[in-house]
Formats: structure tokens, sequence, C-alpha cells
């Protein structure tokens, strides 16, 4: 298993992003691997490509795509969040996906952002 997040989603769907190339070939790489979403992870995906003036097409498009994965309720662990968001430096949406990871026995994260390193339990595939 191995987890989607922000980051690494925007760079895969725009073509205008630095890491778009990236994103390409390690989707290539991981795409016969079960991958896991969180509700949160899409609804950020989506603010982040609207605030980016992607179309809403493309927008759309992307929902569609994600909406075919593996999506996973994570709203049980809003308050955890929270708490670890208190305690560490990164922002409440990656405390979430990383206590969603945890509860769930997921290790491997594809991400772009290295607040997650912050984290000796899950790996960043990037």
């Amino acid at each position: 298993m191995i987890f989607l997040e922000t980051s690494f989603l925007v760079s895969f769907y725009v073509e205008k992003t630095e890491d778009h190339e990236k994103a390409l070939k390690l989707m290539k790489k991981i795409k016969n691997r079960e991958l896991i979403l969180s509700q949160m992870i899409i609804y950020e995906t989506l603010t982040v490509l609207k605030k980016l003036k992607q179309s809403d097409d493309l927008v759309g498009e992307v929902y569609e795509n994600l909406m075919t994965m593996k999506v996973y309720d994570d709203t049980g662990y809003y308050d955890k969040a929270l708490e670890y968001t208190l305690i560490n430096n990164i922002g409440f949406f990656d405390n979430l996906t990383y206590i969603f990871m945890v509860n769930n026995g997921i290790k491997e994260i594809t991400s772009f952002d290295n607040d997650f390193d912050i984290f000796d339990d899950i790996e960043r595939i990037q």
C-alpha cells in the first residue's frame, strides 16, 4: 500500500509544476501497487488545483480519477491530527495524513513535501 499525497497529485496532474516529470515517472513505477487516498487529500488537491487556476474541466477530471481509487474516510483522525499540530512544526493536513497512515498500517507515501521527513515510521517516496 502506498498513500498518494496532495503535492504528488498536483504535480502529476498539472504540467506546469516543477515536479511534473518526476510525478509521471513515479506514477508509472507505482501504478500496479495498491494506491490509497483519504477524503481530505481529495479536498485539498481540488482546492490547490483551483488556487493554481486550473480549468473546471481538469478539476472535474481529477476528481473523477481520484474517486476510482481506494478512498478512505479520515474524519475519525481529526482530533489526533490537531493534537499533533500543536506539538510539531507541520500543518494539520500533513499531520492528518500521518495519523491516518499509522492507524491503517501504511508505511509509504508519495510526496514532494519534506514535512513528512520528521516521521521515522513512514517512508516518503519521491
